[in-house]
């Protein structure tokens, strides 16, 4: 979308004719999303318009029509970035009260897991804005550098098959964005737009959300979105990954449609929690300890089979092995042969120089 001096909400009617009709519980349309998001990275949003914008629409409750259209002018922005066939990300949406107690980064640990049992992984994140650990500060903990521009970053997926997007790299003009939303403090529509905003346009996607509602409406903007395939997943007791504590709601997202199903962690070999306790993470380095358990073989418990079970995720979807039992056992096998850990010291060398 052109991005002209002048604010393109004026066409439509003006900050005050979106924000009324969002206070009416009206959903906006992909364009009317599309050029709100287009002047606020353009710079041409008040800080007030925005957070009317944030706390409106979480009141309101985000319509797949109003994701689509701010993640469109995102990618509209973003730098651009090539990644190989086939590559896959895991993400979640965060910001759930779970997360900003104990955040334990599962997708970011799955990532080198399932890169070591095979597949490329290119994860799209951040620092953390409402939990104890983004993704960011966890790889920064753990000795990988964030910092990289986009051809380094295409480097190391070609390379270690294993890269992550900063999204302060890749989305510059969300400098706007970020002082108002740290200052709210509290899950907005920019927790779900990460997902939807990755600059390389991944062919495969694992999406964890904190709900079935919200996890249907990623669905349906990822279908508008062109993905070929994604699961979107909502994990029992408010997760934003597949879990162990009980059911994951899990919709398949294909060429046919949105298809649903139930993933049981007993069904593929891991063991069910009786707390979410045995689940809990910590700040960026209390993370990194916990991951360098799971790969020195000390940590063979919940900690590790979560991490195992959202990769494992990733090597379905991404058809590098057809069941998700074969798949929690490929992603064992990477961990226990030291293929994971290799992952890591490769990106940690890449990222270094």
């Amino acid at each position: 979308m052109d991005t002209p001096n002048e604010p393109l909400v004026d066409s439509l009617g003006g900050w005050s004719t979106l924000l009324d009709q969002i206070v009416a519980r009206q959903d906006l349309t992909i364009e009317q999303g599309q050029a709100a998001m287009a002047d606020i990275l353009a710079g041409r949003a008040t800080d007030a318009q925005l957070a009317g914008l944030m706390v409106g629409l979480r009141m309101k409750g985000e319509a797949p029509a109003e994701l689509v259209g701010l993640a469109k002018a995102m990618l509209d922005a973003a730098r651009p970035l090539t990644l190989p066939a086939g590559t896959v990300d895991i993400v979640g949406t965060g910001g759930s009260a779970r997360r900003r107690k104990h955040a334990l980064n599962v997708s970011t640990m799955a990532s080198f897991v399932a890169a070591g049992a095979g597949v490329t992984v290119c994860k799209h994140g951040n620092k953390k804005a409402s939990s104890t650990s983004g993704s960011f500060d966890f790889l920064e903990s753990l000795g990988i550098g964030i910092d990289i521009e986009p051809d380094h970053l295409e480097r190391c997926l070609e390379s270690a098959g294993i890269g992550f997007a900063f999204a302060r790299t890749f989305h510059p003009a969300m400098r706007f964005v970020g002082p108002p939303r740290s200052q709210l403090g509290i899950q907005t529509i920019f927790n779900y737009l990460g997902p939807l905003a990755h600059p390389g346009r991944p062919a495969f996607q694992v999406v964890g959300t904190s709900s079935v509602e919200l996890a249907s409406k990623m669905a349906q903007a990822l279908v508008q979105l062109d993905v070929d395939r994604a699961w979107v997943v909502a994990g029992h007791d408010g997760y934003d990954e597949l879990t162990l504590s009980g059911p994951s709601h899990v919709f398949d997202v294909s060429a046919d449609g949105i298809g649903e199903m139930t993933v049981r962690c007993e069904d593929v070999g891991l063991r069910t929690v009786g707390s979410t306790d045995e689940l809990a993470g910590g700040q960026g380095q209390q993370n990194v300890e916990i991951f360098s358990a799971i790969l020195s073989g000390k940590e063979k418990g919940p900690k590790r089979d979560i991490v195992v079970l959202n990769a494992a995720a990733a090597l379905v979807v991404a058809g590098h092995v057809e069941t998700l039992p074969e798949a929690v056992h490929q992603s064992i096998e990477a961990i226990e042969t030291g293929k994971v850990a290799q992952k890591v010291e490769d990106l940690k060398v890449l990222t270094n120089t």
